[in-house]
């Protein structure tokens, strides 16, 4: 597959043979439309390994649920992931070559997308749109990177890129194409410092700081969620502002914004700590292991004591 990122990808040191077991899961990696590539993966690897390619003009963007990795691009290290979800982005805007490493025993469970610039220009980046000049402006500042902490949503969108199918054909191609397509649109909106330009017209970006506080609290805390009164009256915002500049700016409601991150973070401890349900459960909020389990099926599509086995 890696004719379709680059050049020259070979392995390292003593090589690969044939038949031998490198990685056990999940991985893909497609063209969704031409420019825009699509790689998931939700794999434990088998043995260690190192390889090097050359990797073709993109703007790289990555979210890691779990695991993670680690490179070096151009001769500088790089790496992504750690105990929460993370968010990263690095730009090629010209080919280099990227080498990378992981130990027997890595996780990897990530969903990455590459653009080309000719798809950023086929999006249209006119000459008189500041957003367009900024993302224009990234795709020329050759090996620039970042990584910041993602929102439910693109944690969301990483996620159903890695369930089951939800369609077949091309509905499933325009299924993923959209998701890709949302975790493109909040990495350019972080890394250009344009995330304000989610929310309304007139939105006084105080109130964007004020969000990612409600946000950056509900990221830190288990346990039962915090009531909308008590989050309002800490960012300084009445309940019903709260409701609806969250809505707008994240796609979700504080309660399922809330819901979402703590059935992620207890899906974390049941496969990288094995912990048992009922104590992912009680991380989560919920006062009966039951009513976890149900809400568990419904977000991942697979029970906690499915997850728990993956330890």
């Amino acid at each position: 597959m890696s004719h379709l990122v680059g050049s020259g990808y070979r392995a390292l040191g003593n090589g690969l043979h044939e038949a031998e077991m490198v990685a056990r899961g999940q991985f893909s990696l497609s063209e969704v439309r031409p420019g825009l590539l699509l790689h998931a993966s939700d794999a434990r690897h088998q043995r260690s390994v190192t390889t090097r390619m050359v990797k073709d003009r993109s703007i790289n963007f990555s979210v890691v649920l779990a695991g993670g990795w680690r490179a070096t691009l151009g001769g500088r290290p790089l790496a992504s992931g750690g105990s929460s979800p993370q968010a990263s982005t690095f730009v090629l805007a010209e080919p280099d070559s990227w080498q990378k490493h992981v130990e027997r025993g890595d996780r990897a469970r990530m969903v990455n997308v590459l653009v080309s610039p000719e798809w950023l220009e086929g999006e249209g980046l006119p000459a008189g749109d500041l957003s367009g000049l900024a993302v224009g402006a990234l795709a020329r500042r050759h090996l620039w990177s970042g990584s910041w902490r993602p929102s439910m949503r693109s944690v969301a969108m990483a996620q159903q890129v890695l369930s089951r199918p939800v369609y077949s054909g091309v509905l499933q191609r325009l299924h993923l194409e959209s998701r890709a397509i949302e975790i493109v649109l909040e990495a350019l909106a972080t890394v250009t410092g344009s995330v304000g330009s989610v929310l309304p017209v007139g939105s006084a970006s105080v109130d964007l700081r004020r969000l990612n506080r409600v946000r950056e609290r509900l990221d830190d805390e288990t346990g039962a969620i915090p009531s909308l009164s008590d989050l309002a009256r800490d960012v300084g915002l009445s309940v019903r502002t709260l409701q609806r500049r969250f809505v707008e700016a994240f796609g979700m409601s504080v309660l399922e914004y809330a819901r979402r991150r703590r059935l992620e973070l207890a899906r974390g401890l049941l496969e990288r700590d094995g912990a048992t349900v009922a104590q992912a459960a009680h991380a989560a909020g919920y006062a009966h292991a039951a009513n976890f389990a149900t809400a568990f099926r419904r977000h991942f599509g697979l029970m906690p004591r499915e997850a728990r086995s993956r330890a």
